[in-house]
C-alpha cells in the first residue's frame, strides 16, 4: 500500500515496477538508479516518489533523425 506524506505518494519497489509496468528485476536493473530513494522514521523500506516515476512513465525514445 503507498504510503502518503504531506501530500506526496511513495511506492515500494514492487509497487514502483507495479506502477511502471515492469518487472521487480527490470526496475531494479534499469529504473531504480535513476530515482531518489526515500526513508520515513524508523522504517528500514525505501519508496520511491510518485511524481519522479511520473517522469519515467512519460519518458520516449528519441528518433533516430533527432540523434544528429
Amino acid at each position: 500500500m503507498p504510503l502518503e506524506v504531506e501530500g506526496e505518494t511513495y511506492y515500494t519497489a514492487a509497487e514502483a515496477a507495479r506502477y511502471l509496468g515492469v518487472s521487480r528485476e527490470t526496475f531494479y536493473n534499469n529504473t531504480r538508479g535513476l530515482l531518489q530513494q526515500y526513508k520515513f522514521g524508523v522504517l528500514k523500506r525505501i519508496y520511491y516518489r510518485k511524481s519522479d516515476l511520473d517522469r519515467l512513465k512519460t519518458a520516449r525514445p528519441i528518433d533516430s533523425d533527432e540523434e544528429d
